[in-house]
């Protein structure tokens, strides 16, 4: 199934493509304050946020993966990204999302989280989602509580870069 576009109140959640990268760059993948918490390192220049953006839209067709570009309706501005990836080791989808620090703690992660779990149940007919957020981020697991997730324990994950991190693990039953 293709990345449908979705709306929220205050949100238009949108594939995300290789025309984004200087948005992306500009307001979140180079920013330690965001990045810390990902899975993924600062980006370094363009050209890192492009080659990411290239990745995921060879996914755009992949039942296993779906990826928005979050932008404020009010003002058109890309502030994030996130969607649902097949993760092998738990068998089911895993929900991820991470916006621009200026966005933090106004209730849009919260918002899209929502969305994004709507659609996996309604149009992907997913009975259960795995989430999981670096132990230190205690905000994204506020988020995943508000969306009636449920803490299971942790785990430790591996970067992209290979390094290690614990994590907080999460699971949604519909």
């Amino acid at each position: 199934m293709k990345t449908p576009i979705i709306e929220t109140k205050r949100v238009i959640l949108r594939p995300i493509t290789t025309a984004d990268a200087e948005d992306a760059f500009k307001n979140w993948t180079s920013d330690d304050r965001v990045t810390k918490y990902m899975r993924y390192s600062s980006h370094q220049s363009v050209e890192d946020t492009l080659e990411w953006l290239k990745d995921a839209e060879n996914k755009i067709t992949s039942d296993n993966q779906y990826d928005w570009g979050f932008v404020e309706k009010a003002s058109g501005l890309l502030f994030g990204s996130g969607g649902l990836v097949y993760n092998e080791k738990q068998q089911l989808f895993e929900i991820g999302y991470n916006i621009m620090y200026d966005h933090w703690h106004q209730g849009y992660t919260t918002e899209i989280a929502g969305a994004i779990l709507s659609f996996a149940k309604n149009d992907l007919n997913q009975k259960k989602i795995y989430g999981c957020h670096a132990v230190e981020n205690i905000y994204s697991g506020k988020v995943m509580e508000k969306n009636g997730f449920v803490p299971t324990g942790y785990d430790i994950i591996t970067n992209f870069d290979g390094t290690t991190k614990k994590a907080r693990t999460y699971l949604l039953e519909f």
